[in-house]
């Protein structure tokens, strides 16, 4: 006759750390050989290796750390874990044969560019103002963008309208940007460059800026009205500002 073990008490069901470690281990190893259909077996090996199924861009400096300071070693690098795409907001600041090695080595890896920052002062009432001298300098800063975006094949290239006048009405303020975004729109639209303007939050990391809110930048996009004018929507700045983000994505 078997004698069935009785229930250890709770107090007596200690589980190391590592045992249970190895005994996750182990079932998954045990998992990744098993019959996936009739037939076949999943055979991949396991591995450090993320496999993204989106175009997850970390900036060039993010791994310097692991790959070195050569931009050209960190794509290697970011290419090995499976990172598809890459952003550098100081591309347009490059040297042009630095510029020219980034993108080469990108075409290489099969890499997706994301938006370079074409314009993101901080510290200047820049957009929100009707001075034809700021507006010749925003103008002239997008006309380089333009030559950059061709050299390094990008799309995109990131604007923030600097930061609001508190001695001007705001609405006076969102139609002077309207009125910038729209000479600057007509620049990129030849050669099909998309700026991107992106609302920051005002609460924790950039008080000041006169762009802060999905909604307020929604209005502003409609009212440029150009196929080069859009949207980045950083998630971690809207749940600051606003919360909302299925919505305000929808």
């Amino acid at each position: 006759m078997i004698e069935q073990k009785k229930d250890l008490p709770a107090k007596h069901r200690k589980f190391s750390r590592r045992q249970f470690i190895g005994s996750a281990a182990a079932a998954a190893a045990a998992l990744s050989v098993m019959p996936t259909r009739a037939g076949t077996r999943n055979t991949r090996p396991i591995t450090d290796k993320a496999i993204f199924k989106l175009k997850y861009a970390p900036p060039l400096g993010m791994f310097e750390k692991h790959a070195g300071k050569d931009p050209i070693d960190q794509l290697k690098f970011m290419a090995d874990q499976d990172f598809r795409a890459m952003f550098d907001n100081g591309l347009m600041n490059r040297p042009i044969p630095q510029q020219e090695s980034i993108t080469q080595e990108m075409d290489r890896l099969s890499m997706t560019l994301g938006p370079f920052v074409a314009y993101a002062d901080f510290s200047k009432k820049s957009f929100v103002t009707r001075d034809k001298d700021i507006r010749r300098m925003l103008t002239e800063r997008i006309k380089a963008a333009v030559e950059v975006a061709k050299r390094v094949n990008a799309k995109w290239a990131l604007v923030v309208p600097g930061r609001f006048d508190e001695g001007l009405e705001w609405n006076y303020q969102t139609a002077n940007v309207i009125e910038n975004l729209k000479w600057c729109a007509e620049i990129c639209e030849p050669s099909g460059l998309v700026i991107v303007i992106e609302p920051l939050n005002a609460l924790k990391n950039h008080p000041g800026l006169f762009l802060t809110k999905i909604p307020q930048a929604y209005q502003i996009c409609r009212a440029v009205s150009s196929p080069s004018c859009k949207i980045v929507n950083d998630l971690y700045h809207q749940q600051i500002t606003e919360g909302n983000l299925i919505p305000n994505i929808d």
